[in-house]
């Protein structure tokens, strides 16, 4: 069954459940009907349901004028609402079988209907599956090893496929060795499907595995998989697990039906040796610490990965987050960094065009630095088709559309990404700053208070906190805020560029001004964004030199300058026509 959920569908699910059945069969070639459904279903999530009439859409979605249409004899609408309604009738009968989003379009009414598919009892009604631990028959103890890491292959793979349930793999290890009926470990399991496997011969391997139905005992589908010459068994394992999910996609069957499961995002990545592999599982871990000092260690470990594996698409995507990441902090100049960043990503796209958190390094690349809002739109929806469970897909895809002041819908892809990893402060610190923009000022507050509360040096968390006090007019508070920054982050110009603002809030501009000076004679010594000065300049009312410097952030890639149109920093520039227009010059109107 169908439970109606409209409401309570986050938007992160809603565009991946879009993006795939835009690139279905059945709509692939049918553009002006997945324009329309996009339209519906938007108009209908921002409330507006009750525009959607004929007259409207008619104007709306294929440029009729509104004075001259005439539905007696234009019959455009109702037509082509016929044709979506059958089309998607037919994608949920095939590929869309195991969506886990239906919509529906109900006779007789052009507001859609959005439903989270479940069962009776609560449980997604998904193909569930359990990979059992493939037995070593070889007689060699490097083969058990070799074993093991298939099944994890092949549980990862399936784990990372949309629509898929897996069970643990500690569930089912438990069932190693251990002769059961099959219908008795799925019983226990709760799967519908077990995967079963042996690894056979010496030097020469052999993979043996089969689908089985745990209803009845039905083989639904098995493979012997040789492996080839000069293949190595990193190679191997990797061919066998995309052999066996394809298997999967083509003839798995639950409960007598269902077509069209989609193929599987990102098989388990690893480098060629071990060598560039550790210096990558390294590199990750200081890229997860989010500081400048870790973006800053991270970056030769990354190139010592790639040194020793030139096509490892993992490790050119981790030099590009690691620049973009060190731009963001203001630890570095854009200008100096991009060039080596973009050549990073897209070199991980074309070694892995699946990856998917390359697919939106990339999108934050082409809004934060190009401004091109709607390439970068669609990378972040294939980042989050390919690695629909990964946190960075969501919470990259969140910030641009908080710029783009689409806060709700970002609002819902920060929530998505927590709940990924609830762990992770810069992603909470930046929802705070969602909150903040969107004038849920005391929410953003609150956040930032917990994440201070258990990491008072947090640099997001401790400047976003200092600008909700200046913009509260408070430059006692902001100054002490500021302070605290300069003391933990003394590398950084955030502390010294604050200061400045209170002090120009305060009414003491001679001493903003002092603090200007002193930080442009250091300038050789650190980076100082264009962005920041502009804000002094700003606080001070001297409009001319904040447009100045604004223009220069736009042209030196300042990543700041997409905070230019929602900053309550620009207030005294709202009125002057020179601002709007610069805004559009670079892309940002």
């Amino acid at each position: 069954m169908v439970t109606e959920l409209s409401g309570n569908i986050p938007e992160a699910l809603l565009a991946v459940e879009l993006e795939r059945l835009a690139s279905s069969a059945a709509f692939r070639r049918s553009p002006r009907q997945v324009r329309l459904l996009r339209y519906l279903i938007a108009e209908a999530r921002a409330g507006r349901a009750g525009r959607l009439k004929e007259s409207v859409i008619a104007v709306d979605v294929f440029d009729r004028r509104a004075s001259t249409f005439d539905g007696r004899a234009d019959t455009t609408v109702r037509v082509e609402i016929g044709r979506l309604r059958r089309r998607l009738a037919r994608y949920y009968a095939e590929e869309g079988a195991w969506a886990a989003v239906e919509i529906e379009l109900p006779v007789g009414g052009y507001v859609p209907a959005l439903r989270l598919r479940h069962q009776a009892n609560g449980s997604a009604k998904l193909p569930s599956i359990a990979v059992l631990p493939f037995g070593d028959l070889t007689d060699r103890s490097d083969r058990a090893a070799f074993a093991d890491s298939l099944t994890d292959e092949i549980t990862d793979a399936l784990a990372h496929m949309p629509g898929v349930k897996v069970v643990a793999r500690t569930s089912a290890a438990k069932y190693r060795g251990i002769a059961e009926d099959v219908r008795t470990i799925g019983s226990a399991l709760g799967v519908s499907t077990l995967l079963e496997g042996t690894v056979h011969g010496a030097e020469h391997l052999k993979v043996v595995a089969q689908w089985v139905r745990t209803s009845d005992g039905y083989h639904a589908w098995s493979r012997s998989i040789e492996m080839m010459a000069h293949e190595s068994s990193q190679d191997f394992k990797e061919r066998v697990a995309r052999d066996i999910v394809g298997g999967l996609q083509r003839r798995l069957i639950e409960n007598g039906g269902g077509q069209g499961i989609p193929l599987a995002a990102p098989f388990l990545r690893r480098a060629a040796n071990a060598e560039a592999q550790d210096a990558y599982d390294r590199a990750r871990y200081l890229l997860r610490l989010d500081s400048v000092d870790g973006y800053a260690r991270a970056l030769p470990l990354l190139r010592r990965s790639l040194a020793a594996d030139p096509n490892f698409a993992l490790a050119h995507c981790g030099v590009a987050r690691a620049l973009v990441s060190s731009i963001g902090v203001t630890a570095i100049a854009a200008l100096s960094t991009l060039r080596e960043a973009r050549v990073a990503v897209e070199r991980a796209l074309e070694l892995d065009p699946e990856l998917g958190e390359a697919h939106a390094l990339k999108g934050f690349i082409t809004f934060a630095f190009d401004h091109d809002w709607p390439s970068a739109e669609r990378a972040h929806l294939r980042g989050i088709r390919f690695a629909p469970s990964l946190p960075y897909t969501h919470s990259a895809y969140a910030w641009a559309l908080m710029f783009n002041q689409r806060f709700a819908e970002a609002d819902n892809e920060y929530r998505f990404a927590r709940e990924l990893d609830p762990l992770d402060l810069k992603i909470r610190a930046h929802h705070a700053l969602n909150h903040l923009y969107a004038g849920e000022e005391e929410r953003a507050l609150a956040e930032l208070d917990a994440i201070l509360e258990v990491e008072p040096s947090h640099v997001i968390a401790r400047s976003v906190h200092a600008t909700a006090r200046l913009w509260r007019g408070d430059a006692a508070g902001a100054r002490d805020e500021y302070r605290a920054l300069l003391a933990s982050h003394p590398d950084l110009t955030i502390g010294e560029i604050g200061l400045a603002q209170a002090e120009a809030i305060a009414g003491d501009a001679r001493a903003a001004r002092r603090r200007l000076v002193k930080l442009q004679e250091v300038e050789r010594a650190r980076y100082l964004p264009p962005y920041q000065v502009a804000m002094i300049h700003a606080r001070l009312n001297d409009v001319d030199a904040a447009l100045d410097w604004l223009d220069r952030a736009a042209q030196e890639c300042d990543m700041n300058f997409v905070c230019a149109r929602l900053d309550r920093t620009f207030e005294p520039l709202r009125h002057d026509p020179r601002f709007e227009a610069l805004l559009a010059r670079h892309g940002m109107h």
